[in-house]
């Protein structure tokens, strides 16, 4: 009996400890301690969408036990791509020139000089060089007596919203035809008519600065500049943004590395090279490649007064010279122009650079016109040649010529 008492008594012990319940119905894992009972009292309602959480069951794991699993970082949705940008070029616009007894107008009273090609021109953006300056008042006599000298007033100026064009380069040999008056006014008068001037000159500096353009989306630099010109810089008077070609790498690199970052395209327009060469020169081509190893992606010039070549460098190209595209020149080689039109792809690179063939048409005024049949074979050998001569191909697409990139291989 005693024996029989030590182990009653030895489980009356066990069972006083707290815990240690031999009908526990917890599993054999669960670290949940029960908890005593107590009388049932009536909870108050509360909202569905604000009750707390209820206790945890007990088959839960507790947070010591195991850790949440990792959620992935929300990714945000891609850019929608972005479309296709196209840019319009023409060559050296003027609207008459003095001669001896006086201004001698190209464009006849009523006429629409860029009617026939508007479709042509069509784009984004439409550039051209404007070698000819703007004055309220156009004086019957040339004020510099040169006997190459132009001018325009701003009614005639009118022809160029008519075209549909964007901007207009003043960075050009002729800027001082109308001496100081022409460099103050020109800017004034494009602005007035909603087009932006390029190249203007300036009393303050920066005289070589970039000019912005936003288009669909697209934010796109333009820098003017001249390595021409037929005055020296007077004192007192606008300074012409211009350079020594052998100094464009110098000068402009430091203003293409500044807008790199903030530009989704950078354009070079320049007015330079030889008057009815066919062909640039070396150094030309030299500083041309120059300016897009420093990170342009097009130069476009003009000045010769004739088409020169196209060169394709790396996924990039040099446009030598547009010719004359509006001018009193109506000579065989004069007269053929064209519009270049580059279509950049949403990855900012060139996709294609179309050559569409024009002529000046010397009636009923001197105007350009699309050129088409034989006036096309004969605008397209040119341009066939001389850009072969440059290294590079061209393509045949109906009546135009088409230069195409390699953006495949851009990322």
């Amino acid at each position: 009996m005693p024996g029989l008492v030590r182990v009653v008594a030895a489980l009356v012990a066990l069972a006083s400890v707290p815990g240690l319940s031999g009908c526990s119905g917890a599993g054999r894992d669960s670290a949940t301690v029960a908890q005593p009972t107590s009388p049932a009292v009536a909870p108050a309602p509360v909202p569905e969408d604000s009750r707390p959480a209820g206790p945890r069951r007990t088959e839960e794991p507790v947070p010591e036990d195991s850790q949440e699993e990792a959620r992935p970082e929300p990714v945000a949705a891609a850019p929608a791509a972005r479309e296709p940008l196209e840019i319009t070029f023409v060559g050296d616009i003027i609207f008459g020139r003095y001669r001896t007894a006086g201004f001698d107008p190209i464009v006849g009273e009523g006429e629409r000089p860029f009617d026939d090609i508007l479709n042509t021109m069509r784009s984004d953006l439409l550039i051209g060089n404007l070698e000819t300056p703007l004055v309220y008042e156009l004086p019957v006599k040339s004020p510099i007596g040169a006997k190459f000298a132009f001018g325009a007033s701003k009614e005639m100026a009118q022809h160029l919203v008519d075209g549909g064009f964007a901007a207009l380069s003043l960075a050009n040999n002729h800027s001082f035809d109308q001496r100081a008056e022409g460099l103050l006014q020109s800017p004034k008068i494009l602005d007035e008519l909603g087009i932006v001037p390029l190249g203007a000159s300036r009393s303050e500096p920066p005289v070589f600065r970039v000019e912005t353009f936003e288009r669909r989306g697209w934010k796109i630099g333009l820098i003017a500049v001249t390595s021409r010109r037929n005055a020296p810089q007077f004192p007192n008077t606008p300074e012409l943004p211009f350079l020594s070609t052998n100094d464009f790498e110098m000068t402009l690199g430091p203003l293409i590395d500044g807008a790199r970052a903030t530009h989704d395209l950078l354009i070079v327009f320049v007015h330079w090279g030889e008057e009815y060469a066919d062909a640039p020169g070396a150094h030309q081509q030299r500083q041309a490649r120059a300016l897009l190893d420093r990170g342009a992606d097009l130069v476009v010039g003009h000045h010769p007064h004739v088409l020169q070549g196209i060169e394709q460098y790396g996924k990039k190209a040099i446009a030598y010279s547009l010719g004359n595209f509006l001018f009193e020149n109506t000579h065989e080689i004069p007269r053929l122009t064209g519009v270049l039109r580059a279509r950049f792809s949403g990855k900012s690179c060139l996709e294609t650079l179309t050559f569409h063939p024009a002529y000046i048409k010397r009636t009923p005024s001197k105007h350009p016109v699309p050129a088409t049949k034989g006036m096309g074979k004969t605008v397209r050998a040119r341009m066939l040649s001389l850009s072969e001569a440059q290294g590079t191909k061209l393509e045949a697409s109906g009546e135009d010529l088409v230069l195409r990139g390699d953006c495949a291989a851009s990322g």
